[in-house]
């Protein structure tokens, strides 16, 4: 489209070959330079400085100072050829003193004009008024004009016709901008849009970036149809249709608006659909969806962001709910690169008037947010801001492939992982919560094996004697029986002591305990795992003085045994010193029996036993040692440790206590979700986890998992027992040496 400038221009160089023109042919002096040449030069003047280039839509004071002094230049060569204090000679000088006047004028409002941001005087801006009106071009010039006419062409009426027609014709008419104008809306003017091609025409905008479409056929637009929208007030953009919603003149169709790409809007500037306020379909290739976010990724448009989004949460009106579920990752623009991924954690209903008594019924997600994907670092990079209002929100694609071998999980579709630090989840202690039956222990299982391929040692006390059965790859069976009857006799039988705590088997069994632990840590050791049915031992401790030879014995709860072996775990980590790696692992299986809450005690010395353990937990940090807690029942567990765990994993719940507790380590909207969440599923959050927010994923499967870890970290099977280690023990467990120092 030409330029209004460029048409002036044009039209500047038309008008003045017509002045030449009639100058040439109706003047008898033709084009020589005199002062029947004057009002040609007004002509030019008024032309050249008037409303074509230089003030074409208004005079400031210093352009009518230049106004004024070109028609004195102009006015010059009259001076000689008019008699003085004749009549001609009035009138000339009526003409060079007007011109005179409004260049003077200008010269003294421009000296004192004032400083900008003060209030001008009246007498300033009375003064300025009559500079603008008085010295525009059509003003001055057409002074300048007639009074050459009536000095030097009055006797040729043919001069006089043809001079005055010239100038009102170009001055008030204009017939060449008039003409151009034209043309150019001939050739611009809004063309038939074909029928085909109309979706409808615009009825109202709901909200920044959606508008309501009513249309012109009744027919069922598909969601993700593009299509242009044309607007009056604006550039013309690039609509996605949506759904439809219900006003009192029937149903619309919501749509989508984004920017319209350049080749697309330079289809549609020299196209029947440039018609403002309508809504018409356009063909789209893929080269334009490869510009295009929200055509490229339609077939995963899932909704609209929503009201009450903040930095952490996205809430969004679901579009299309074909792939949405609890765990779901969507993700959002923010800025305009930023991929910003999040994951559902709830779902309402939710209904809105939308005219009068008509409703608007939709479901909306609620998302948290997990953050930026990062390559390079295989993990969530925070994002600290939000989305825009109305941004389309797509349902992730479905990526192929596993999680590397250092995750722990990954997102559900997604080969996006969850890595997980070992020696963390042992220095930070880790806790695993749920209900019977949806892997707590598979997940305990893929738990030891990535701490033993860290070299941090393992004691798992496990009261369903499966870690036996599921790690017998890390296990020497006749090892194991040998050290497990050392253990059995010392705890056996018991006499009565004068000294209460020395009194039945439990001194006895507690030194075996403390030299069998300071073997196993031992840096010649081979053995990484020592796996512990507490149950099995039958250990006695004197509740009652002597009287007449004789007390009372009783046997050790699972909780006591316990403590003894935590006990011994803190004394031989404390031998070995200070260090901010993980040394040895607790494993707590079935916590809640081994380690109880105080009002869920079975016995009165679980009390005494559970502080026993919870200390050595608190105080094992520093020295490497740690815990993994596995149970199901979390309100059972003695809090004084689980509040220690800073990694957790939360697998489906259905307690209250249980949820509350979760609810404080990963937020209201995922402990929520914890009673109708799938097996293999668990919300992870801590210290040890690779994502700084709480997450929901899909853990690995135990053969999927061994098949990608264990090639570069086979399982760490002990050397055989020597020949004379049988006897070796055997004689340990009869020997009555002094109790290390700690170990009363």
């Amino acid at each position: 489209m030409i330029s209004e400038a460029k048409v002036r221009a044009i039209a500047l160089v038309l008008y003045v070959a017509i002045l030449l023109i009639v100058q040439g042919q109706f003047i008898d002096s033709g084009l020589r330079p005199n002062e029947n040449a004057i009002w040609l030069y007004g002509g030019i003047a008024n032309l050249l400085f008037g409303s074509r280039i230089l003030n074409p839509y208004f005079t400031p004071p210093s352009g009518a100072l230049i106004n004024g002094v070109t028609a004195l230049l102009a006015l010059v060569s009259a001076l000689p050829v008019v008699h003085p204090w004749t009549p001609d000679a009035y009138v000339l000088g009526s003409t060079v003193g007007f011109c005179g006047i409004i260049a003077l004028v200008s010269i003294l409002l421009l000296i004192f004009r004032p400083a900008l941001g003060d209030e001008p005087s009246t007498v300033w801006r009375v003064f300025e008024r009559a500079v603008i009106g008085l010295g525009s071009p059509n003003i001055i010039f057409g002074v300048l004009i007639a009074a050459a006419v009536w000095l030097f062409h009055r006797n040729a009426p043919t001069e006089v016709f043809a001079i005055l027609l010239t100038f009102i014709v170009i001055a008030v008419f204009r017939p060449l901008e008039a003409l151009a104008k034209y043309v150019l809306w001939f050739l611009d003017r809004p063309k038939t849009v074909n029928r085909a091609d109309l979706i409808g025409a615009v009825a109202a905008h709901q909200s920044p970036g959606i508008v309501l479409v009513r249309q012109a056929e009744a027919q069922t637009i598909a969601r993700g149809t593009p299509m242009v929208i044309s607007d009056q007030h604006g550039p013309p953009q690039l609509g996605v249709a949506l759904n439809y919603v219900g006003r009192d003149e029937g149903n619309l169709l919501r749509v989508l608006t984004t920017s319209l790409p350049n080749r697309l809007a330079a289809l549609h500037d020299n196209s029947p659909m440039a018609t403002s306020g309508l809504a018409v379909s356009i063909a789209v290739t893929d080269e334009d969806k490869a510009d295009i976010r929200a055509l490229q990724w339609i077939d995963r448009l899932c909704g609209i962001v929503d009201t009450e989004t903040s930095p952490e949460y996205l809430q969004f009106e679901v579009i299309n709910e074909a792939g949405l579920a609890e765990g779901s990752l969507v993700e959002v623009r923010i800025g305009d690169s930023q991929r910003v991924i999040y994951q559902v954690v709830d779902g309402v209903t939710r209904d809105e008037v939308v005219q009068q008594k008509n409703k608007y019924g939709y479901a909306r997600a609620k998302a948290r947010k997990i953050g930026a994907w990062d390559d390079e670092g295989r993990r969530f990079r925070p994002v600290p801001w939000m989305p825009r209002m109305n941004a389309p929100v797509f349902l992730l694609e479905k990526l192929e492939g596993d999680p590397e071998e250092d995750c722990i999980g990954h997102f559900p579709a997604t080969p996006y992982g969850v890595r997980l630090n070992p020696s963390e989840c042992v220095t930070h202690n880790t806790a695993i919560l749920g209900i019977l039956g949806v892997g707590k222990s598979y997940l305990a299982i893929e738990l030891v094996e990535r701490m033993i391929a860290r070299d941090i040692k393992v004691v798992c006390l496990d009261l369903t004697n499966q870690y036996e059965n599921l790690l017998e790859d890390f296990i020497d069976p006749e090892y194991e029986q040998v050290r497990r009857n050392a253990l059995i006799d010392a705890g056996a039988g018991g006499v009565a002591h004068q000294n209460k705590e020395q009194g039945g088997s439990k001194h006895r069994f507690k030194q075996a305990v403390f030299r069998k632990m300071r073997e196993f840590m031992a840096a010649n050791d081979d053995h990484f795992l020592w796996v512990i049915n507490p149950a099995q031992f039958r250990v006695t401790k004197q509740v009652s003085g002597m009287f007449q030879g004789n007390a009372d014995l009783a046997h050790l709860t699972a909780s006591e045994i316990t403590a003894i072996f935590s006990d011994a775990a803190l004394f031989v980590c404390q031998e070995l010193g200070m260090t901010d790696d993980a040394r040895l692992c607790l494993v707590y299986e079935e916590a809640h029996s081994l380690v109880p809450e105080w009002n869920s005690v079975a016995a009165e010395g679980d009390k005494l036993a559970t502080a026993t353990s919870a200390r050595a937990i608190l105080q094992g940090r520093k020295y490497g040692l740690g815990c993994l807690l596995i149970t199901q029942r979390t309100a059972n567990v003695t809090k004084t440790i689980l509040n220690q765990c800073n990694t957790i994993f939360a697998m489906r719940t259905f307690d209250d206590t249980g949820k509350d507790f979760l609810g404080n380590y990963i937020g209201s909207d995922y402990a929520a979700i914890l009673p109708s969440m799938q097996p293999r599923h668990a919300v992870v959050f801590g210290k040890a986890s690779s994502c700084e927010n709480p997450v929901l994923i899909r853990l690995n499967d135990q053969v999927a998992f061994r098949a990608r870890f264990r090639p570069d970290n086979a399982p760490r099977k002990p050397g055989p027992m020597p020949a004379n280690g049988a006897q070796a023990e055997e004689v340990e467990a009869n020997e009555d040496g002094a109790t290390p120092q700690g170990e009363a």
